[in-house]
């Protein structure tokens, strides 16, 4: 499977070998041989696999980055624990209103969609602090090590799990969590609970990486996609914007340029869920933004014209609409995932 780098971003292909294992017992009866299967076959049995795999146990970024702020203060928990702890929540700064471009293009290189990729371009290079990824893995194995002798979690996780993203299935707000621990209870029980929720993280930064995969064949073959998720702190608690950048590949068969989209989508006091979707051609920037509360809407609507002189300054003709309620997604075709849970 390959994750292609996107325009600005120094990323190299990441190509991973998948080898189909039959072992068949000395006692065993015969067997039906399978049909041999191509390389394309083959890397479309090993997504389908890791992402029923991944899909089964995500869950959101919020609440761990909620749970890490509070388990930080704890004294009781082992120092690597901590420090691991340490390393995920910088990638988490506070939200303020001076976002900007090279904002977002640093977390999206630091996002974990990149990891692998950087791990085989640079096998020397340490990613520890640069790739949240890598924060999770390593905080992951800081739990598993601690935790190694206590007894079993009891009890199945708790909240809201958002919907598992997929490939143009379109971005989603997720609003801000905050810590249910309770300061000064059983470190154990805390440790378990940051477990389940670093699993769970990890389990949808993989299924994120899949929905950037590129594809073989139909109309999404022609568009490189990547979509992935921009933690931060607001004093309501820990949020998540998710974004997802697209290019067609319209410019590589000398057609025409390209033509760039952006979406992301934020739920963050006082405005509410916010959506935007952003189109860019040449010189030419289609902008809609949708507001799910009316305070949200009047305030879009009332920096309209701020925006609208933004996109002028940097040589940019903008059509600016806003709207209520939320973007219109593609109707997921046969076969995509099922929320079994609620």
């Amino acid at each position: 499977m390959t994750i292609a780098p996107i325009s600005g971003v120094s990323q190299p292909n990441l190509t991973i070998a998948v080898t189909p294992v039959r072992a068949v017992s000395a006692t065993a009866p015969a067997m039906t041989p399978l049909p041999d299967l191509n390389p394309a076959q083959i890397q479309a049995l090993a997504v389908a696999e890791v992402t029923r795999a991944a899909a089964a146990r995500q869950g959101g970024l919020a609440p761990l980055v909620a749970d890490l702020a509070q388990a930080a203060q704890e004294q009781a928990l082992p120092n690597p624990v901590r420090d691991a702890a340490a390393r995920v929540l910088a990638h988490a700064p506070p939200l303020t209103g001076n976002v900007t471009g090279p904002d977002v293009a640093k977390a999206m290189a630091r996002s974990g969609l990149f990891l692998e990729a950087n791990l085989a371009a640079a096998p020397m290079a340490s990613p520890v602090g640069q790739d949240l990824k890598a924060g999770l893995l390593i905080l992951r194995q800081a739990l598993s090590s601690w935790l190694a002798a206590a007894p079993a979690a009891q009890g199945a996780r708790t909240g809201a799990v958002p919907p598992p993203p997929y490939r143009a299935g379109g971005t989603r707000a997720q609003p801000p969590a905050v810590s249910k621990l309770s300061p000064g209870g059983s470190p154990v029980v805390m440790g378990q609970e940051l477990a389940r929720e670093t699993d769970a993280a990890l389990g949808r930064q993989e299924l994120l990486q899949l929905a950037s995969l590129p594809v073989q064949s139909g109309p999404e073959a022609q568009v490189s996609r990547w979509m992935f998720e921009m933690p931060f702190v607001t004093p309501q608690g820990a949020g998540v914007a998710q974004f997802e950048v697209s290019r067609d590949g319209r410019a590589e068969s000398g057609e025409a340029e390209p033509v760039w989209r952006a979406a992301f989508s934020l739920d963050a006091e006082p405005l509410g869920p916010i959506h935007a979707r952003v189109g860019l051609s040449g010189g030419q920037a289609i902008v809609s933004l949708w507001a799910e509360r009316a305070h949200g809407l009047d305030r879009l609507r009332a920096d309209q014209g701020l925006l609208t002189a933004a996109l002028a300054a940097v040589q940019l003709r903008a059509e600016v609409a806003i709207h209520p309620g939320t973007p219109p997604n593609r109707i997921p075709e046969a076969g995509r995932l099922v929320d079994q849970t609620s």
